[in-house]
């Protein structure tokens, strides 16, 4: 790759976004290195004098996160190695000036300081900064100071639980409101859709509770909701049904004259001619009958209008006649259009009465848990920040601590979030707080990736928010800058000229930003050829039905342009691997969902050898492997259970084929099978081999799972039993990590409750369990991802599937409409219910389409994510469904931008493709580096067999504690005797008060010197007054002397200043001459490190004081000589002295050096 120079006009955005002493607005366009932005930020405020706890950093993933704070602590930590020199010229670099020396100093210490300030530098998911802030000012927010967060499935346990209690209550009181409402629904709607307008409601809790607290209860919201739409309260759907029906502006008398002038007409005349004769003859009697003739005179079957009442013959005979008619018919569509919102309304009625109970048993249940989920986490945070009787003292306490927020992804930053982002911003632009201190806000987002609506983003936010904060810092006098980043760091010129070819027209960058105008973007790496490819769509072959009824009427041929797309796909990867153009870890494949071309492509990569990934979402419950487990699990329990057992036989774990299972299914021929197939498994185990290794591993499951929790039994079943050796053996090496997942899911279930096998299949069964994969950091792969997924991600080579389908369907639609509303507190968003096509009213068709129209700009924002992933080369590609490819799906889109400067080419398969490039662009070099060997012809060999022998386990160094050293020493031939002095023996004297005073007396030289000089004896009363046996109160003047004695001895001052540490834990390995080792750990009771020094003190209360090193016994010199080693191996270069301080002298005496040398010698074994 060419190298590049940054251009100034860049740089100087840069600087300019990342000046501490101004708030930023920043548009960054896809990878023009916005999270360099936001690391350089972080570092120039602390570099400023900041303390990293006055700064809040709130990322919108994890990962973004863990991202940002690794870039910002291997910067700081960086400095610590470089020489002045070059940390001069970072400095300068980042600063735009020449640090002096003390500047250099300070910036060396911000790792450290970043590292050791109390609560650290907070760069972490507005989700765990809410939860943070609640859990500080549990009163204020009216929280369970303990509280937890749910994760998504113990959510969907409790709102599962509260469905079920609703419905059952319902169904059991059918005359009350929740009964009504139950009967209302199950009559007018199918029962999936009844599971989907709930499911939606609740995923909208937090819209519907703002709105039913706004207008006092779910009555009086209802009532607002009817006004809103300019109906009474009296205008109900009983009652217009029934003016429909009942209520005529044209009496029978007059309808047969109106009938007598059509029938001077044509026959269209003469049809509608009869209608009114027959709706006069059944007028007043059968006003249903009635209903269905009279409304096709004026309506065609869809209710609609009918252009054209008469003919013209008519018309110019009997003028008043067809007046009448037409007037007739606006009463009808006026009338229809209120019955059709009154429908609706009595929908919306019924779903909120049944959600508001379900949303009540939920928070009832959450509050009695002390739970929260992440939603309540965003809402509970901006009411406490918003609140007048809390939020001032909040604020204040906030306001100590904060001074800088920078907020990342803000373009899919939801209103909720920002309502929390506005609040803590406030104090920055009002008042003295503008003034005192500079205080500042940075954003840095991109509308145009804003392709999280379903979480509640909003791309308008994103300018609305800017505008209010420009707003709010012009007013305070502050500095706000509003920048552009528009140089990409990451596409070549091809891909990103490409981008700006397709999103050029007019109809496809509308909805892209609230800018004007088609995206322009740059490339740093001008001169770098890159390429787009545009593969022909594959398209359906024509094939016959089978007559075979046996198969699977969802089976997908193997002629399918699904399945041809993957396997071309894969062809072509190993094509590119086998030549050195790119290596499987360079492919991105991106597609719009997860759905069968994902597993497709997964199965054909591996058939070509190619190392894949797999999808990045995973559903436990779908998953063949665990399928096969739960089959085990559900036989253990219910042995009659034929289906489950015959699952298992098939599965890895006990791997029988059909015709096995044919013979066990039908023994001897047979038609029929007497008893249970676990019944003839066993008959038939002493005839079968395969038959008793089956029986034998199936009883030993059995006994295990009488006694044995979820974990441990499958667990030892997938690792001593061989499982996931046998299930990886057919799955291949991808199924570990759905197995680790399931063992992770049976750990979290025995944490809620009895560990039992059936609690847990039914916990299991009762909801999908997702498992999200992060292959961001997957090395040597192919990664196959959605575009939500890839989100933050880049590639060299990335490949865009398109399945060719509408970007926009009904389908899609939601079963709950927004609608602003007018509440006491100010708009609120008020819920109505999507009925079906025929009963929507003119509001819901306008509404509808104005949502179609936000899914398609969200569609093309999508795309723009997508090709903006590939850093050298884009391949879009796809399959042609039955009914033929949209028009505005993606690959047509794409085709339809470029084709007008594209040329014939030819794909990694050696299939045709069509090349994009700008005019005088040469080839584009491989992608893989230089000596990165391409794949070999061929498949792998197999594997070893010692690859699955057991490992025997590693002989581990012996283990030591320094206080037993001497212990050992002793044990070994040729050791010395134990000294006369024994260490114990004025413990063997008066065993009682020696341990109470030596574990008092260290407790008090560890605590004491942490306090000022004045207060250490009133400190050490107090201590002595609580812990000291009443035996011996008497005492505690005498240890405390002692004790004091010691810290005011001046020549100990400083090994108790401040820089020293008590009570120090030290672990190592102690590796001796002769190669043997020993695994240490210990305590050092005192321990000073100097610049060229290390000293080691360790307390001694002994009564009887040495007068020199040649007096004190060897054990203590082992310990110490052992601590001696330990440290000398942590500071190299430095002096590591030892001494014994003695409380009753107080006296310091020092171990030479070689004494303690030859005593870790005698160490080694004899």
């Amino acid at each position: 790759m060419s190298t590049f120079e940054i251009p100034l006009a860049t740089r100087e955005r840069q600087a300019l976004a990342a000046d501490p002493r101004r708030s930023a607005w920043v548009s960054a366009n896809a990878g023009s290195g916005k999270t360099f932005v936001l690391a350089r930020r972080v570092i120039r405020l602390l570099l400023a004098g900041t303390a990293p706890s006055r700064i809040l950093c709130l990322t919108f993933t994890k990962a973004a996160a863990s991202e940002m704070a690794t870039r910002v602590f291997e910067t700081l930590g960086s400095w610590i190695a470089l020489t002045d020199e070059a940390l001069a010229r970072e400095l300068e670099a980042i600063e735009g000036r020449r640090p002096d020396a003390r500047g250099l100093a300070r910036a060396r210490h911000l790792f450290a300081v970043a590292l050791e300030t109390p609560g650290g530098l907070k760069i972490q998911t507005i989700h765990a900064f809410c939860e943070a802030i609640l859990h500080q000012f549990p009163l204020e927010a009216n929280v369970a100071g303990h509280f937890q967060v749910l994760d998504d499935r113990q959510a969907a346990d409790l709102l599962a639980g509260a469905r079920s209690r609703v419905l059952a209550l319902a169904e059991r009181e059918p005359e009350s409101p929740l009964g009504r409402a139950l009967v209302h629904l199950v009559s007018e709607l199918p029962d999936k859709t009844v599971e989907a307008a709930l499911a939606d409601l609740i995923a909208r809790r937090d819209t519907l509770r703002r709105w039913l607290r706004d207008a006092g209860s779910l009555d009086a919201a209802l009532v607002q909701l009817t006004r809103a739409f300019g109906l009474s309260e009296g205008e109900t759907l009983a009652r217009l049904d029934a003016a429909l029906r009942e209520e005529v502006s044209i009496s029978p008398q007059e309808a047969l004259a109106y009938a007598e002038a059509l029938a001077s007409g044509g026959s269209r005349d003469n049809e509608r001619a009869e209608r009114l004769r027959m709706a006069a003859r059944l007028a007043g009697s059968r006003p249903d009958e009635w209903w269905e003739v009279w409304h096709r005179v004026f309506l065609n079957k869809d209710l609609a209008p009918t252009k054209a009442l008469a003919t013209k013959k008519v018309e110019e005979n009997f003028p008043q006649v067809v007046e009448r008619l037409f007037a007739e018919q606006e009463r009808l569509l006026a009338l229809l259009e209120r019955r059709r919102i009154a429908y609706a309304l009595a929908g919306t009625e019924a779903a909120l009465r049944l959600a508001d109970a379900m949303l009540d048993i939920y928070e009832r249940e959450k509050t009695r848990r002390g739970l929260m989920d992440f939603e309540d986490l965003i809402v509970r945070t901006a009411s406490l920040l918003s609140r007048a009787d809390a939020a001032l003292w909040v604020q204040y306490k906030l306001d100590q601590g904060l001074d800088h927020i920078l907020v990342d992804e803000a373009q899919d930053t939801s209103p909720h979030q920002w309502r929390v982002v506005q609040a803590l911003a406030e104090e920055f632009f009002a008042g003295a707080s503008a003034n005192e201190r500079i205080r500042t806000l940075f954003a840095v987002g991109d509308e145009k990736q804003s392709i999280y609506s379903f979480q509640g983003a909003v791309p308008a936010y994103f300018a609305d928010m800017r505008r209010y904060f420009e707003r709010r810092a012009k007013d305070a006098e502050a500095a706000f800058e509003r920048v552009e980043l528009t140089l990409s760091f990451r596409s070549r010129p091809d891909v990103l000229s490409a981008v700006d070819t397709v999103f050029e027209a007019p109809d496809m960058h509308a909805g892209l930003s609230q800018e004007a105008g088609a995206p322009i973007h740059e490339a740093v790496r001008r001169n770098d050829p890159g390429m787009v490819e545009i593969w022909p769509p594959e398209e359906p072959v024509e094939q016959e039905v089978p007559d075979d009824w046996t198969a699977p009427v969802d089976r997908i041929g193997a002629d399918s342009p699904m399945l041809r797309l993957a396997d071309r796909l894969a062809r072509s990867v190993r094509s590119w691997w086998k030549s050195g153009e790119a290596a499987p870890g360079d492919v991105l494949v991106l597609v719009r969902k997860r759905g069968p071309f994902v597993d497709a492509l997964t199965r054909a990569l591996k058939r070509e050898g190619v190392p894949v990934a797999g999808s990045d979402r995973l559903v436990l419950n779908q998953h063949i492997a665990v399928e096969d487990l739960l089959a085990l699990g559900r036989f253990l329990l219910l042995p009659e259970d034929d289906l489950s057992l015959a699952c298992l036989l098939k599965s890895p774990l006990l791997g029988l084929d059909d015709d096995a299972l044919f013979r066990l299914a039908r023994p001897d021929g047979a038609s029929l099978r007497s008893g249970t197939l676990w019944q003839s498994l066993r008959r038939q185990a002493d005839s079968d081999p395969a038959f008793e290794r089956a029986r034998e591993r199936i009883e030993t499951w059995r006994a295990r799972a009488d006694f044995m929790p979820p974990f441990e039994f499958f667990s030892r079943l997938l690792g001593a039993d061989g499982g996931r050796r046998a299930f990886r053996a057919r799955l291949g090496s991808e199924v570990d990590d759905v197995l680790d997942e399931f063992l992770a899911v049976t750990l979290a279930f025995e944490q809620t409750g009895v560990p039992g096998l059936e609690g847990f299949l039914a916990w299991f069964a009762a909801a999908p369990t997702e498992v999200k994969r992060e292959l961001n950091a997957a090395r040597g792969v192919v990664r196959i991802m959605t575009v939500h997924g890839a989100k933050g991600l880049e590639a060299p080579l990335v490949v865009l599937v398109d399945g060719g389908a509408a970007p926009v369907s009904a389908h899609h639609d939601p079963v709950f409409i927004e609608r602003a509303m007018p509440g006491n507190l100010g708009e609120v968003t008020g819920l109505v219910w999507n009925p079906v096509k025929a009963e929507r009213s003119p509001w819901h068709g306008e509404r509808l389409d104005a949502l179609r129209q936000a899914a398609a700009d969200e569609y093309r924002r999508l795309l723009y994510v997508a090709m903006t992933r590939a850093r050298d080369r884009l391949i879009v590609c796809g399959w042609m469904p039955a009914r033929g490819q949209s028009e505005e799906c993606w690959h047509a889109l794409v085709a339809r931008a470029l084709e007008p400067g594209a040329r014939d080419g030819e794909a990694g398969d050696g299939g045709p493709c069509r090349i994009w490039q700008r005019p005088g662009t040469t080839a584009p070099a491989p992608l893989l580096a230089r000596g990165t060997e391409a794949a070999e012809e061929g498949s792998s060999p197999p594997a070893p067999a010692w690859l699955f022998a057991p490992v025997a386990a590693p002989e581990r160094p012996r283990r030591l504690r320094p206080s037993e050293a001497f212990d050992e020493m002793e044990a070994k031939e040729g050791a010395e005797p134990v000294p006369a002095t024994d260490r114990l023996a004025e413990a063997r004297a008066a065993p009682d008060f020696a341990l109470e005073r030596g574990r008092h007396l260290h407790r008090l030289l560890q605590l004491l010197p942490e306090l000022p000089p004045a207060e250490r004896r009133a400190a050490g009363g107090r201590y002595l007054a609580h812990a000291l046996s009443p035996l011996f109160a008497a005492r505690a003047e005498q240890l405390l002397n002692e004790a004091l004695g010691v810290l005011e001895h001046p020549g100990f001052a400083a090994v108790f200043s401040a820089d020293a540490r008590a009570e120090v834990p030290l672990a190592g390995t102690l590796r001796l001459a002769d190669g043997s080792a020993y695994e240490v750990s210990g305590q050092i009771d005192r321990l000073r490190v100097d610049e060229d020094a290390v000293w080691i003190l360790d307390f001694k209360t002994d009564r009887r004081v040495p007068e020199g090193p040649h007096e004190i016994g060897e054990a203590y010199v082992v310990q110490l000589a052992v601590y001696r080693r330990l440290l000398a191996d942590i500071w190299p270069g430095r002096a590591v002295r030892a001494a014994l301080v003695y409380t009753a002298g107080p006296k310091l005496v020092e171990l030479p050096g070689e004494a303690m040398d030859a005593a870790v010698a005698a160490l080694a074994p004899a």
